[in-house]
């Protein structure tokens, strides 16, 4: 191996072997070192397609559990020994039926779970974060595997891949609240956060673009669902909520406000100067889960954001950054707003 994230995707692996996770994903764990990733991957994903089949062969009734010489396995109707002087009555059919009703959900969750870790794995592939010293809580983990135990859709298991891989680079960053919270998410909920998401602004939404907002269908309406939810807070605060930002320099003013891949920079001379912007405020729930996606800017909405930072006496840059760490970024390609 030899990419930027091999050292945080060795992390994963140890933090899901050693807790015994993903049973699916175990026989390539050793396998990786001198093979080319995309055999390998191909060879995965047939292999959990062929438990997902299974599974789905099973509940159907066309497939069931035999022991043949001590060992488990799988027959069709075709391969069920015929000639027999009496059908079996139902009742006697019930323990067979009841084994195979677990066995074929037992495949669906490892399918699901191993398909999670691998989305888990692509995301962490191109981040060149170092890995932490401390593991992923042994509960976090075990509740983490039977919620993306459940879900069956590519893109949530999308999800909850970059669920866990944000945990593995960072121990302590989603809650189990969260984990709660995304368990009971609705696929319209899921698409109307991720409407809200463009125009979040270092954990907040800018309420005086209020024209880029109702174009986007973020309207007073669509919020208080939002705060419904328990994404926002202070939707129907009288007069509004403002948020202040201090200096995180002493010599200089400088603030960095994250926006999914942008980062507005306000500089000034003045380290004492402080700058505000009114808002909505996501919750810590809200804050955790806009962290999982993946979502484009929204360039006029930002610089709407920066002409009201530069009316408090800063200087705004507009920049794309990259985390270096948990707590720190690299910003590149800068441009003066």
């Amino acid at each position: 191996m030899d990419f930027p994230g091999e050292q945080l995707v060795i992390k994963l692996w140890e933090t899901v072997a050693e807790k015994g996770i993903g049973s699916l994903f175990k026989p390539w764990q050793m396998r990786r070192e001198g093979r080319a990733s995309i055999d390998l991957k191909r060879e995965e994903l047939l292999v959990i397609a062929q438990a997902e089949r299974d599974a789905d062969l099973i509940r159907r009734g066309e497939m069931s559990l035999a022991t043949r010489n001590s060992s488990p396995l799988l027959l069709t109707k075709d391969d069920v020994p015929q000639g027999r002087a009496e059908e079996p009555s139902r009742f006697s059919q019930l323990p067979q039926a009841a084994s195979d009703i677990v066995i074929a959900d037992t495949l669906r969750r490892e399918a699901n779970v191993t398909r999670a870790i691998l989305h888990a794995e692509e995301t962490l592939e191109k981040d060149p974060q170092t890995p932490p010293d401390t593991s992923v809580n042994e509960d976090w983990l075990f509740r983490w595997r039977d919620s993306a135990s459940l879900v069956s859709s590519e893109e949530l298991q999308n999800l909850w891949g970059r669920l866990l891989a944000g945990e593995v680079k960072a121990p302590g960053t989603y809650s189990l609240r969260t984990l709660e919270f995304l368990r009971n998410l609705s696929q319209s909920e899921a698409e109307a956060i991720a409407k809200l998401s463009q125009f979040v602004v270092e954990d907040v939404i800018y309420r005086e673009a209020k024209d880029l907002l109702d174009q986007a269908g973020i309207t007073f309406g669509f919020l208080l669902s939002m705060q419904e939810l328990g994404v926002v807070s202070g939707v129907e605060a009288i007069g509004g909520l403002s948020i202040t930002w201090k200096s995180l320099e002493g010599s200089r003013y400088v603030r960095a406000l994250t926006s999914n891949s942008m980062v507005l920079i306000a500089t000034a001379d003045d380290p004492n100067l402080l700058i505000s912007l009114p808002s909505y405020q996501l919750t810590a729930v809200g804050k955790q889960v806009l962290r999982l996606g993946k979502f484009e800017p929204h360039a006029a909405y930002l610089k709407k954001v920066a002409e009201h930072l530069k009316g408090q006496g800063v200087q705004v840059e507009l920049a794309q950054y990259i985390h270096i760490s948990p707590d720190q970024i690299q910003c590149f390609n800068a441009q003066k707003l």
